[in-house]
């Protein structure tokens, strides 16, 4: 049996498939050298409202018994987080990554903030309020209040906090509720939401965006 030879035009069909897959590769390995290098410079974490959100009347008071309401939530930059002084773990955490989140912003020429809000008010009165949040920071601010008054806030922001009932025979018990981070911002207005899991440094360079944005 005698193999036939390409043709010429067979030669050139074959000499141009090699070409375009060469020319394929080269372009997918330029393609991902330059995700390496840029990335995704402009995308945020945080989702951010495209309309801030303004927030409706709550009567609350923080952990020096001062008034804390709409009026608290003007002129400065906010970041909010509801937990409880009972809480085994979320919280700590939390209060942590935030107090790194505050060492970042150091250099910001701006007034920022950081609140925690309970959704135990039976438990946490404002002297344990005080002695929680600033053990993690002496700046973090403590809020309590009724439950009517926390349910003004809670509600329409869309924190989940509910009650889980104890073991038998113990008299603890433990709260469900969301873990995320809000950011008001100094209109006083629901801003962002940065979602667990929860990095300070994300935090941190998605505020330096968002303040750029703002300004």
């Amino acid at each position: 049996m005698t193999t036939q030879r390409p043709t010429p035009i067979s030669r050139h069909i074959l000499i141009g498939v090699i070409i375009v897959l060469l020319a394929t590769a080269a372009g997918i390995w330029s393609a991902r050298l330059v995700l390496q290098r840029s990335g995704p410079q402009d995308e945020l974490s945080a989702t951010r409202f495209p309309v801030a959100r303004a927030v409706q009347p709550f009567e609350l008071v923080d952990h020096n018994n001062v008034a804390f309401n709409n009026a608290s939530l003007q002129h400065r930059w906010s970041f909010m987080f509801f937990g409880y002084t009972y809480c085994p773990d979320v919280c700590p955490t939390t209060l942590s990554v935030l107090n790194s989140v505050a060492q970042r912003l150091q250099d910001l020429d701006v007034d920022v903030r950081f609140i925690m809000v309970t959704v135990d008010p039976e438990r946490d009165t404002p002297e344990r309020l005080a002695q929680f949040v600033t053990y993690f920071n002496g700046d973090f601010i403590g809020v309590t209040g009724t439950d009517e008054g926390l349910e003004q806030l809670t509600k329409q922001l869309g924190i989940l906090h509910v009650r889980v009932q104890p073991e038998p025979g113990s008299d603890s018990y433990l709260m469900d509720h969301t873990a995320a981070v809000f950011l008001f911002d100094p209109d006083g207005r629901y801003h962002a939401v940065f979602s667990p899991p929860l990095s300070a440094e994300k935090i941190a360079g998605d505020f330096r965006k968002i303040l750029q944005a703002y300004q």
